[in-house]
């Protein structure tokens, strides 16, 4: 006779193009549905709906656990025990693995089932199943459409299991009450997997917005449902009390909630009780127009807010069904959250139909220069199942890739018109290391609120190597990964021992060079962005060096004349007719100034306004302007540094005719491309040239004059390059003599600097 029910949750992964589960030491964000499920059965197991049976509730997270199948079969082969495997929160990348651990456990004797967005999404639009469900309900697994929340639902669903009588499809009611339904409960043990403890909460659920991508709105309805606030305020203070202090709102568009006020007034209060809680969110673009929801939202401890932006295209985003979206105000309202120390992540979709490899690099440009957000999740578009996308596409009979592990919105699910062989793929690429440059990196650090500085070191170096250097999406990822040999996709033919081997020691290989790369990339932009006014040198150029100290940030001393900035115009918005501003005026050089590089000061200081109004008229259509824009600054420059050069010559000073010599030599190379540009007035190419001219040659010079821990940082870098040519040539005996006795002086150094760094990271110091 059967005693216990033991009902177990998992949350499967997914394959990787090899056939291997994508399982890592710590994961990145808890899974929401698992919490829900989990809180929902514990609350009907302290019902007790079922006399003489106990019912145990256990979970498992294939993303960061290994999952016990036979100790879970072993458990149900004891005759007072019946189990149960749900698989929850399925999405349709994840189907392929949650189908063979359902078949898995079947084959076990386990009853087993499968719920989520894609089992929901497909029954929502479709009246017959399709062929991945028609074969697991063909072979006895369950399939679940639905939330759980409607009274009663899940107390029938297992006593179906305990009477063993389990039916291929339930299909529970739409839209449920979420009123008086148990809110999801923080499990310690299950945070500790993840890289940061935070908790989900969803307040609501549903989406009053149309677009034809999401699957949001057939599957959970464009009605917003909302929890009580006083229980979401409950829940806030009991996961606190458990040491969870930072949560993450997973509404779809929390900003839609009836219930935002009172949440936000609620943790408000919490924080002046003492109680240091934080938040995410998901909202719209037009959420920051609402009444006192920014100020409210900095107030209640709004850490960051992810805005699904989707495009920088007006044609796409009408393509998109989302009207809401406004490219024309993107820079404002990313501004107002800005202003309001609230990190701003935005959702950007590539492959719409307009899309084409030239345009994603020139519209990232864009979003990166001019909108000027904090974060970029880049994401392939992807016909889900549920949306109105996929429904179409299905109908006009349009090819789609029949391997639903690619649907993860990291891989080409079906052909796009403009981008053919793979070329969609490397536009994905391309939009990753294009917005998380080093200097895009060190831009956000340096204008970043000094309270999210180390969130946002650490984010930028996760999307860093997740997008340009592991090729996984960052959000669908974790740290280290594990592979077991023995769990690879069916299909996939079993490696052999020393196979296996020699493929792990060449991942290892791999992600250590990635891990390197990283750590010296951003110990430079950590020198760089730590305290912007800091590391100051004295720059001997005159006889008297101590009036020549010219600070971080490029202020002069108090004896010295200031010489004027660039006349830069204030950067205004007018769409494909942006007319140029007017030209930039010479500067005027104090003959007093002993400061030779003070132009590339200005330069320094006025580089993103300049890349702002490049990305204006790049993403407008006028390459031609943006090319004068910069012909204008290097010229600018160039006449400012030779007038300098002139003045120093003259000094009896040997600093100042070598500063003088130095000057010279960058005026020559800014020539040398305004040549280039004069032969070339509309090439697209020679405007991304010469804007990396300008950040790695000129721009790279101030930052190496006024950090000295950069410039010593680069000196060891190009050394180091240097030995290690030079070896691999087997040019041994030209690294004897004074090259030899740089060896210990610059393991020397790069033990100083990295315990430095590392030392800072750890204890998050500026």
């Amino acid at each position: 006779m059967t005693k216990k029910l033991e009902i177990v949750y998992v949350v499967p992964s997914r394959y990787d193009d090899e056939g291997y589960v994508k399982r890592y030491i710590w994961g990145v964000v808890p899974s929401n549905s698992l919490a829900v499920l989990k809180s929902l059965t514990e609350s009907l197991a302290a019902e007790n709906p079922f006399p003489g049976i106990e019912i145990g509730v256990t979970s498992y997270d294939d993303n960061v656990e290994k999952i016990p199948f036979k100790k879970i079969a072993r458990l149900n082969r004891r005759g007072d025990t019946k189990v149960v495997v749900g698989l929850v929160g399925v999405q349709t990348g994840q189907f392929p693995r949650a189908a063979e651990i359902a078949l898995e456990f079947k084959k076990l004797g386990v009853d087993a089932m499968i719920g989520g967005f894609h089992v929901s999404g497909v029954l929502a639009l479709f009246e017959e199943l399709t062929p991945e469900l028609q074969e697991l309900t063909d072979r006895g697994v369950t399939l679940i459409c639905g939330e759980s929340e409607t009274p009663g639902v899940l107390q029938s669903l297992f006593q179906d299991v305990l009477d063993g009588r389990l039916q291929p499809i339930y299909r529970f009611p739409k839209a449920p009450d979420l009123k008086d339904a148990p809110l999801p409960q923080v499990d310690p043990s299950y945070v500790d997997h993840f890289g940061a403890r935070w908790a989900t909460i969803d307040s609501s659920r549903g989406c009053p917005y149309g677009c034809t991508f999401c699957t949001v709105i057939n599957i959970q309805g464009r009605k917003m449902r909302c929890r009580e606030a006083d229980a979401v305020l409950a829940t806030i203070r009991r996961n606190h009390d458990k040491g969870v202090k930072n949560f993450f709102f997973t509404d779809d568009n929390f900003a839609r909630s009836r219930i935002w006020r009172e949440v936000f007034d609620g943790m408000i209060e919490m924080r002046k009780e003492g109680l240091n809680v934080g938040f995410m969110m998901q909202i719209d673009t037009q959420s920051c127009k609402i009444p006192d929801f920014v100020e409210k939202a900095k107030a209640a401890g709004c850490r960051s807010v992810f805005i699904g932006m989707e495009s920088v295209n007006p044609a796409n985003i009408a393509a998109a069904g989302k009207s809401q979206n406004s490219v024309e105000e993107y820079r404002d309202m990313v501004g107002r959250w800005q202003k309001a120390e609230v990190v701003v992540h935005v959702g950007y979709i590539i492959g719409f139909p307009n899309d084409t490899i030239e345009s994603v690099k020139s519209d990232v440009h864009f979003l990166r220069d001019h909108v000027g957000v904090d974060l970029v999740s880049f994401f392939m578009m992807t016909p889900l199942p549920g949306s109105v996308d996929h429904f179409e596409m299905v109908k006009r009979g349009e090819p789609i890739d029949p391997d639903l592990n690619k649907y993860d919105s990291f891989h080409e699910a079906f052909q796009h018109p403009n981008m053919p062989n793979g070329q969609w793929a490397e536009a994905t690429k391309i939009a990753y290391t294009e917005f998380y440059t080093k200097d895009n990196c060190t831009t956000i650090l340096r204008r970043i609120a000094r309270k999210h500085y180390w969130f946002m070191f650490w984010s930028l170096i996760w999307y860093r190597y997740s997008g340009v250097f592991s090729g996984t999406h960052p959000m669908m990822t974790g740290f280290f990964r594990v592979k077991n040999r023995l769990e690879r996709r069916s299909g996939f033919k079993k490696e052999g021992l020393f196979q296996f081997a020699w493929r792990w020691v060449k991942d290892f290989v791999l992600d250590a060079r990635s891990y390197v790369r990283l750590f010296f990339e951003f110990q430079e932009i950590w020198f760089l962005t730590r305290r912007p006014e800091a590391d100051a040198i004295l720059l001997d150029v005159s006889p008297e060096p101590k009036t020549a100290l010219l600070q971080a940030d490029g202020d002069w001393s108090e004896n010295e004349t200031q010489p004027q900035p660039f006349a830069l115009e204030p950067l205004a918005i007018s769409g494909n007719n942006a007319e140029p501003p007017s030209v930039l005026e010479p500067i005027a050089v104090p003959s007093s100034s002993g400061r030779g590089f003070a132009a590339l000061a200005d330069l320094r200081r006025h580089w993103n306004t300049i890349q702002q109004r490049v990305a204006e008229y790049n993403w407008s259509g006028r390459c031609d302007a943006a090319i004068q824009e910069i012909r204008r600054v290097l010229a600018v420059t160039a006449q400012t540094l030779r007038e300098r050069s002139e003045c120093l010559i003259q000094r009896p000073s040997r600093s100042c005719k070598k500063q003088a010599i130095a000057l010279q030599q960058v005026v020559s190379e800014i020539e040398e491309q305004l040549v280039t540009i004069e032969k070339n007035p509309t090439d697209k190419s020679v405007l991304y040239r010469s804007q990396h001219f300008i950040r790695e040659r000129l721009i790279a010079r101030y930052e190496e004059l006024t950090h000295r821990y950069v410039r010593t940082r680069r000196r060891v870098n190009g050394w180091g390059k240097d030995a290690l040519a030079k070896l691999k040539k087997g040019k041994v005996l030209t690294l004897t003599g004074q090259s030899l006795f740089r060896v210990p002086a610059a393991a020397c150094l790069e033990t100083y600097l990295s315990l430095r760094f590392s030392i800072a990271a750890m204890r998050k110091e500026l």
